[in-house]
């Protein structure tokens, strides 16, 4: 079985696929200072719960913007999958043409994500991941990456909020608000947070559209997608295993 990993700098997502189908994913939280055998007791534990075991995993391939954790990824993939990981890097795959000014500047998420929209429409998109940061990024109807936008992640933003003013209190969690009109402070953290920021994504991809030719069809990925895609007709699809989809594509491919 083929494992794909995305680290992003607030998770570790990975699945396991038997054949073209993912047969499992999981998520942990993203540690610089992890240790190659802690990330094997995690993995092996979160493996273990889903009923499969290392024994039944190939190949590695690794999508990652968190360059201080190759190391660990290393020894983590040699000792317990008795192999060399395969990272993927944004400028060097050839699987998606990039019209990038600086293409060693670009995350191999978002080329990796924004090739399995691609793959799934093949026409012009705009793809939304909500991570850490929220990037914005746009795929020609040929399928080249044309580059995009980065916006502060929703929970960076909240979370900056809460630190500075002191006499607002710390909310863990968001829901869709019924009205942005509110009587109480939790509510209207809650509506402010959520429905500003679904200002900041209505806005973005409307602009984003006008400089796009023909008119793009925008897909959302990452943890909060569903909670945005509920507030806006500006997110037509939710597909939450965009990079795990692209890094399957690139390994069967071969164009790493």
């Amino acid at each position: 079985m083929l494992m794909t990993m995305d680290v992003g700098n607030t998770n570790l997502k990975f699945g396991l696929w038997r054949g073209s189908s993912m047969a499992g994913n999981w998520r942990l939280s993203t540690r610089v200072d992890v240790s190659g055998d802690e990330l094997g007791l995690a993995v092996d534990g979160a493996l273990r719960l889903g009923g499969f075991s290392f024994g039944q995993v190939g190949d590695l391939i690794i999508a990652s913007v968190v360059p201080p954790l190759r190391p660990a990824l290393e020894r983590f993939s040699g000792r317990y999958l008795g192999r060399a990981p395969i990272f993927v890097e944004g400028w060097s795959q050839s699987a998606m043409k990039l019209e990038y000014s600086n293409p060693r500047e670009v995350g191999s998420d978002r080329v990796v994500a924004s090739l399995a929209a691609w793959r799934r429409h093949k026409g012009s998109l705009i793809v939304i991941d909500f991570g850490t940061a929220t990037t914005f990024d746009c795929v020609s109807v040929g399928g080249s990456y044309l580059g995009g936008a980065i916006a502060p992640g929703f929970r960076l933003s909240s979370e900056a909020l809460f630190k500075r003013a002191s006499m607002l209190p710390k909310m863990e969690s968001f829901h869709a608000p019924e009205r942005a009109l509110c009587k109480d402070t939790l509510s209207g953290l809650n509506a402010g947070l959520v429905l500003g920021y679904t200002g900041l994504v209505e806005g973005l991809v409307a602009r984003l559209a006008r400089e796009m030719d023909p008119e793009p069809k925008t897909v959302a990925t990452g943890g909060l997608a569903y909670l945005f895609a509920a507030q806006t007709g500006a997110i037509s699809e939710v597909l939450p295993d965009l990079t795990m989809e692209g890094l399957k594509f690139i390994y069967d491919e071969k164009k790493w």
